[in-house]
């Protein structure tokens, strides 16, 4: 079976590629044993790909939460790519678009 999440750094840059349809409590929790990751101090962005993400709950949030909480806190940045219409409405209802930048 392939990895759900894939990471890369480049400079101050984590690039994080996701390979899921759902984003849910049970893919949730497997996902973030796979994204244990130590950050260097100098990595200050996370850019997420979401191609394919077609499903998001709040244990979905809590996983994109953390990936931001782990950055340091000034200047940090969190940038998801190629994010479907309906979790975008999702993100849009909670306000997680003032957090996360949406490209």
């Amino acid at each position: 079976m392939a990895q759900a999440i894939q990471t890369k750094v480049e400079g101050d840059t984590l690039h994080i590629f996701m390979n899921v349809a759902r984003l849910d409590a049970s893919a949730a929790a497997s996902l973030k044993d796979q994204l244990q990751f130590t950050l260097d101090p100098s990595v200050k962005r996370a850019e997420v790909d979401l191609d394919g993400l077609k499903f998001i709950d709040s244990s979905g949030i809590g996983l994109l939460l953390s990936i931001y909480r782990k950055l340091p806190a000034e200047g940090a940045e969190v940038v998801l790519h190629n994010v479907d219409p309906a979790v975008l409405s999702v993100l849009e209802l909670l306000r997680l678009h003032r957090i996360f930048k949406v490209s």
